[in-house]
């Protein structure tokens, strides 16, 4: 202590002013900054909190959906809408957990929807929500939170225990959810760097104010010193070079110690710019469309892939409200809710119809979220969106493949089995009939080895074609996998109306084929079978047909046969 206060007595009255002013504001600085980082701190974990309850409430909507539209026994729809709702913004992890009275009742279920944890099964035994500070395994922070699922008479217009053997009150399951919190961890360390800066600067400027006053008597000793800082500062202000710093005289420990703190300043300034700039270039490079609107939702930036995908020019869309693009294939109701959740959340994403300047329309995959200023008022709306044409095209592609033949274009025989069912109920409800025939191309192996498969194919293109131009729109014709076609000709008469058809598609596969340098004829043997008179049900009727097929095999190739029974 002795040590202390000798060297407290031989420093100047400036000094220990400085010491005094500046060590009291640095302990007022260390507790605001603890109490607002605590406040941001508190605010982020009741963001999540909530974020993870409306992402559990949704998952309950949507498995009450999938429940009251019969889809939830499948594994797959369950799933689907997990990995759904889990795209959604700072989703690390979602999960359905089932409770013991859905288990006794509907068996365990997928291997992840059972209690992983202790956190798990004291919220299906206590009914109550849980939250916990997690650590991922690569690190990142996140909250998680398990939602119960509890039965009830009424739950937003659905009998929970129409369809479950529960008690009205019981837990019948639980949503886990875990809420990412790198981006708010992120945000948060950039908010202490900004309180730091501004103790810095704070300190900059006390330390000016105190070498005025106390020191006035002595300005020239720092008059010139303080000029040539002022000086640079001037001229970094005027030619906007933030990589100047300015002159730290070690003999003037007051003015070193202020440039030194300007020159931190400065330094934190040319990377907050560089930041920007890299921001900047992102902006214009994204492959993502970026809209950016003032409060009033007219357009203040947009970007250059924006000017790609909609063929307006960046000087055409200032100050227009992005309705501009409008398709009109969304309705009033669509928009309505699209800003309610905007407003009540600050976000919103979905899939949208829009129109290019040339009027074309095309689907895209936007998203909106709000800017606000600290009075929690709105400032801005910034867009995200990209063209998803080529990936809609590519879903319809899958969708057409999963029930069409690639080669023909036909129905395949899943799309077939599903037309024949149906026609099978409408008959019986009707009273009407309905043909199944089954259709062999003869010899078509001899010409696949002495022409090749291409030749085969293109063969069973053309054939494909001459047997549509044999039936009605309403029928459907399948190919049934390698030469084998079916028929299925709905609402007929009897025997006749089937017997017509057949020798109309005999007649036409007698004329030639040109395949290539190749003039082929070809000829079926078609077997019939017909609803209800001959099979009373799908498999009995393609059965019963295929029969009377071979029965046509064995009387020569090139003829129909109906179904006899032996």
């Amino acid at each position: 202590m002795n040590v202390i206060r000798k060297q407290w007595l031989r420093i100047g009255v400036q000094e220990k002013l400085h010491i005094l002013i500046q060590g009291t504001l640095i302990i007022l600085f260390f507790i605001l900054m603890e109490w607002v980082v605590d406040r941001f701190e508190v605010q982020i974990d009741r963001a999540a909190e909530s974020h993870a309850e409306e992402t559990a409430d949704g998952l309950i909507n949507g498995m009450n959906m999938l429940m009251l539209t019969g889809q939830v026994s499948d594994p797959g729809n369950r799933r689907l809408l997990l990995d759904k709702m889990s795209q959604s913004r700072g989703i690390a992890e979602l999960r359905i957990i089932r409770g013991r009275s859905v288990v006794e009742q509907f068996g365990p279920g997928l291997p992840e929807e059972q209690a992983a944890d202790a956190m798990d099964r004291e919220v299906l035994a206590t009914g109550k929500t849980l939250f916990h500070r997690v650590t991922l395994a690569d690190g990142r922070e996140a909250l998680r939170v398990v939602v119960p699922f509890i039965a009830q008479r009424n739950f937003r217009g659905t009998d929970c225990l129409a369809c479950h053997s529960a008690e009205a009150g019981s837990v019948n399951g639980a949503a886990s959810v875990t809420i990412d919190l790198t981006e708010e961890e992120a945000q948060l360390a950039e908010i202490k760097d900004l309180l730091w800066i501004g103790h810095i600067v704070l300190q900059v400027l006390l330390l000016v104010i105190i070498s005025l006053f106390v020191r006035m008597v002595i300005v020239r000793n720092i008059s010139r010193p303080v000029r040539k800082l002022h000086d640079t500062m001037a001229e970094i202000q005027h030619d906007m070079d933030l990589s100047r710093r300015a002159d730290v005289d070690a003999n003037n420990p007051d003015i070193g110690e202020m440039a030194q703190s300007f020159n931190v300043l400065v330094g934190k300034l040319e990377d907050a710019t560089a930041r920007l700039q890299l921001f900047a270039k992102m902006f214009d490079n994204s492959s993502e469309a970026i809209v950016i609107t003032d409060a009033q939702r007219n357009i203040v930036a947009v970007n250059p892939a924006f000017v790609e995908i909609t063929g307006y020019t960046a000087d055409e869309m200032m100050g227009k409200n992005p309705k501009v693009l409008s398709s009109g294939k969304q309705t009033a109701e669509f928009y309505n809710t699209m800003w309610m959740t905007l407003n009540e959340t600050g976000q919103w994403s979905g899939e949208i119809w829009n129109r290019r300047k040339n009027g074309e329309i095309y689907p895209e995959w936007l998203s909106i979220g709000v800017v606000k200023n600290h009075r929690g008022e709105t400032i801005n709306y910034i867009s995200l969106f990209s063209d998803i044409t080529k990936r809609k095209e590519a879903e319809q592609r899958i969708e057409f493949l999963a029930h069409y033949d690639s080669l023909t274009k036909l129905p395949n025989r899943a799309l077939f089995a599903d037309r024949l069912k149906r026609a099978l109920v409408i008959a019986s409800r009707n009273g009407k009939k309905t043909a199944l025939m089954f259709l062999d191309l003869d010899k078509f192996k001899d010409i696949n080895d002495r022409l090749g498969h291409l030749a085969g194919d293109l063969l069973l293109q053309s054939v494909a074609e001459r047997v549509k131009s044999c039936v009605r729109e309403s029928d459907t014709i399948c190919r049934q996998g390698g030469d084998e076609f079916m028929v299925l000709l709905e609402d007929i008469a009897g025997a006749d109306d089937v017997a017509k058809v057949a020798h109309k598609i005999i007649s036409v596969m007698s004329e030639p084929y040109q395949i290539g340098e190749h003039s082929l004829t070809v000829t079926f043997s078609i077997g019939a079978a017909i609803y209800p008179d001959d099979a009373g049900d799908d498999k009995a009727l393609i059965h019963h047909a295929d029969h009377a097929m071979y029965r046509a095999k064995e009387s020569g190739r090139n003829n129909f046969q109906f179904f006899k029974r032996a």
